[in-house]
């Protein structure tokens, strides 16, 4: 994407703050605009016949063992994500932020594609995602 911005073809990019350092992406656009519209985490999952086949002390340990590691795992990605947003600062890179009014607004501008797939994963994770 970096030949694509310097060719004038690519005038932005979406991408977590890893992407966008390692990727160096900073260093071919003019800046980046900090949305904070995003989340980036990692799941387990397992089918619901595994877990079935496990005895009741089995399916217990295994799941406890799997939030813990998810938990970990999404930890270390926060940790990751915050150092490498600093390390596009500290090369150089320009971070812009929005303000509560500009945020508003966007979010105000996204409701209506929120509500458009109320249908698709429910109004109820989307309420969720919205007040996180």
């Amino acid at each position: 994407i970096n030949a694509e911005y310097m060719g004038g073809v690519v005038d932005g990019q979406e991408n977590t703050w890893s992407n966008i350092y390692t990727k160096k992406f900073y260093e071919v656009q003019d800046s980046t605009t900090e949305t904070n519209h995003q989340l980036l985490a990692y799941l387990f999952m397992t089918s619901s016949e595994f877990l079935k086949s496990l005895s009741p002390e089995d399916r217990a340990q295994f799941t406890q063992i799997a939030d813990e590691v998810t938990q970990e795992a999404n930890l270390n990605v926060k940790a990751a994500e915050a150092a490498n947003r600093e390390n596009i600062l500290k090369a150089g890179g320009k971070i812009n932020t929005l303000s509560p009014a500009q945020r508003q607004e966007w979010v105000d501008t996204m409701k209506p594609v929120w509500k458009q797939f109320e249908s698709y994963i429910g109004k109820d994770l989307i309420d969720a995602a919205a007040g996180a």
